[in-house]
């Protein structure tokens, strides 16, 4: 019997493969038919005419919240210590339940299908070697006779177990269903996986042969899901009728034995769960299942779990927490997180080639950005990465692929400004690029453009001020390195002052804490103040030992390959080591996060890497100091930190800068239902367009406010 030879792919009417499985016994040969098929869009004979959430919640009574969960249903929440359980139903039981109550449709009821409906296949590889045959018995098609593929072992042992004994079943396979011999095809398909997978009637996530702990493990997360819900705004709760209703809460202990985490932690560890695609595969739709031997759970519900678990970091075992923080960062894709959260957890996982850091996630972007991203595995790794850093200026005006980029890190002998996907995270103040907290360009517009042939990108900002003194290399918890934070702390807390204003000490902390502190929230937050902080830290200097109270006010406070650093003029910051007495800390417009840059030469600089620095946060340095009584406050909304800003003495809030006056002539700022963008955003109501940006922060504007700006070049 012969190789199997693949007709190829018509472009034009959007042809796919679908695999035919044959119907058979667990242990005869695989067979299968190959067929294509035009991939059209359904007709939607099932429309969602509940009214939108906003709508709901005027006719909440005070202090009821109403939120979608992640599986589409609108989730009643109680006023915050209320004591009364959220529930499914409104609380005014004359409302009308088809107001909010989302139907229930058999797939087949929803959708009708120009293609015969299939499930979709989400499974790892696994390695080369030890593969076997599947039989192509493609009968009607005279081009092809009777030939074999090879396949390997895990998609083997799926086939297996997902063919039915006495019917066929269709399924799409990327590794059958695609041609991997030819890159012009992979590259094409690729780019239609958003289209694939959400179009199939199932997803199904294979995670490979039941084991002895793998049934407890679905069990127990299937239970816990049953206890818990979690809304797309990223908040948690009790779930309605839950046996177990303080089970959602960060403090409560869960009653689980060593082998039951055991057999969490083991499912975690399976492939899949380490692989780069298959997460676009498991967020695709809301019809996916996990599939482990022959048992099946929920996938929303596993996300679910793990979503709300890895809250619970005080109560988890170490090796849960960490695999969980690793690996949960994928599961808060939009709208629950931005796509530099996505590349944070992307920069973690396992591929076979490293353009797929990128590739791999093109369902998850903003359509925006992924319309100018070629999809080719011709092209150097590096020319993809620089893609998403033009792309993101394109869309947006914005810089922030910048924030990915690291000296420790560097694509060696390539641009410097372009980010090093295939390598993981240096550093664990990487973790606050993934909270959108801060704006120390301040809602600017980038104005940027690449410089061909060299490839550097000449970019609009402000350089702020000149590093001076760099400590050792750091990591470790708050108490392992509390010798060098206690050398860096100011000499005298009760009374040196910060180059911004306020006590150095307030400064001090708040770097060491990377912000996370309860300051510029407006409503319950369980992180310390800076005061509270502070406090803690004098009296821990002063001590001959640090308290268990300070470590656990302190517990967010860790260091990773890190190193605090200050600045000739008095700012104190922390980075990924690399940082080196004499490069300069820089605001770019349209980047969120301070940048180390390093001289190379007439306006010539080296980006070295994000940074955190006090003082320089929030748009310091690019506006007006803001006056008292005034201060910043960042509320989140659906994930979101937005700039408002308090009146301390009379509680005002605003949402629009008091220092910035009113916008031009022409906008608006408007709500957006938008995942991908803030949910609020500006609109030029002439010719409708839309910026996240704000109008009254472009690089003319900032100059005209006397704040001087510079043109350099990112070698």
């Amino acid at each position: 019997m012969a190789s199997y030879v693949y007709t190829q792919l018509q472009a034009t009417p959007g042809d796919l493969r679908l695999v035919l499985l044959q119907p058979g016994g667990y242990h005869d040969d695989l067979r299968c038919n190959i067929l294509h098929y035009p991939l059209l869009e359904p007709k939607i004979l099932f429309k969602d005419e509940r009214l939108p959430v906003k709508d709901v919640q005027k006719s909440l009574p005070d202090g009821w919240t109403v939120e979608q969960t992640l599986d589409g249903r609108y989730l009643f929440m109680s006023p915050r210590h209320s004591g009364i359980p959220n529930s499914w139903k409104h609380p005014d039981a004359g409302y009308d339940p088809k107001s909010y109550e989302l139907p229930v449709y058999a797939v087949s009821d929803s959708f009708e299908w120009h293609v015969p409906p299939y499930d979709a296949l989400s499974y790892s590889w696994g390695t080369a070697g030890d593969e076997e045959y599947i039989h192509i018995t493609d009968s009607a098609d005279t081009q092809n006779p009777p030939a074999w593929l090879k396949i390997r072992q895990n998609l083997a042992a799926a086939l297996r177990h997902l063919r039915y004994p006495d019917q066929p079943r269709t399924l799409w396979v990327d590794a059958i269903c695609i041609n991997q011999a030819d890159i012009e095809e992979r590259g094409r398909q690729v780019k239609r996986m958003g289209q694939i997978y959400p179009l199939s009637q199932k997803v199904i996530i294979w995670l490979g042969p039941e084991s002895e702990d793998s049934k407890h493990a679905l069990e127990t997360l299937e239970y816990f899901s049953q206890q818990v819900e979690y809304i797309i705004s990223h908040r948690w709760g009790d779930a309605p009728g839950a046996q177990e209703p303080d089970w959602w809460r960060d403090g409560v202990a869960l009653p689980y034995d060593e082998k039951t985490w055991n057999s969490i932690l083991s499912l975690l560890h399976r492939p899949w769960f380490e692989r780069v695609w298959v997460l676009q595969e498991a967020l695709s739709c809301d019809r996916v299942v996990l599939q482990c031997g022959r048992d099946t759970i929920s996938w929303v519900h596993v996300r679910k779990a793990l979503l709300v678990l890895r809250q619970k970091a005080g109560i988890l075992p170490l090796n849960i927490r960490d695999r969980l923080f690793a690996y949960a960062r994928g599961l808060m894709a939009p709208p629950l997180a931005s796509s530099e959260h996505l590349f944070l957890w992307t920069r973690n996982q396992k591929c076979s080639d490293p353009r797929d850091k990128v590739y791999g996630i093109l369902g998850l972007l903003d359509p925006n950005i992924v319309a100018k991203i070629e999809v080719d595995y011709s092209t150097p790794a590096w020319k993809t990465y620089s893609q998403l850093v033009l792309a993101e200026m394109e869309a947006y005006q914005k810089l922030n692929m910048i924030n990915h980029c690291n000296m420790m890190t560097r694509l060696e002998g390539f641009p410097s400004w372009v980010p090093n996907l295939e390598r993981p995270i240096e550093g664990a103040n990487t973790g606050y690029l993934s909270i959108r907290r801060f704006y120390a360009s301040a809602r600017s517009s980038a104005v940027a453009r690449l410089v061909e042939p060299d490839n550097h990108l000449q970019v609009t900002a402000r350089r702020v001020s000149t590093i001076s003194r760099v400590s050792q290399d750091l990591t470790g918890t708050f108490v392992q390195v509390f010798q060098v934070i206690r050398n860096w702390a100011p000499k005298d807390p009760g009374s040196s002052m910060y180059v911004s204003g306020g006590l150095s000490m307030d400064a001090y902390v708040e770097v060491l804490v990377r912000g996370r502190t309860s300051d510029r929230a407006l409503s319950d937050n369980p992180c310390p103040s800076i005061r509270r902080l502070r406090e803690l830290l004098t009296s821990a200097l002063a001590s001959t030992q640090v308290g268990d109270d300070v470590a656990r006010a302190f517990k967010d406070c860790f260091f990773a390959s890190e190193c605090l650093f200050a600045t000739a003029d008095g700012y104190v910051g922390v980075s990924a080591i690399g940082v080196r007495e004499g490069d300069q800390v820089a605001i770019i417009l349209g980047c969120d996060f301070p940048i180390v840059i390093r001289p190379r030469g007439s306006d010539r600089y080296e980006v070295v890497g994000p940074c955190f620095v006090h003082g320089l946060m929030l748009g310091e340095a690019l506006k007006p100091p803001l006056d008292p009584p005034w201060r910043d406050a960042l509320p989140v909304t659906k994930g979101w930190a937005l700039p408002y800003f308090i009146n301390t003495e009379t509680g005002e809030l605003l949402k629009s800068d008091p220092r910035l006056g009113s916008l031009p002539p022409g906008w608006e700022e408007v709500a957006s239902s938008d995942p991908f963008l803030p949910p609020f955003v500006f609109q030029n109501k002439a010719d409708g367009r839309i910026s996240v940006n704000d109008p009254r922060m472009s690089a003319d504007a900032i100059r005209q406010r006397g704040i001087e700006l510079e043109t350099l070049v990112l070698v």
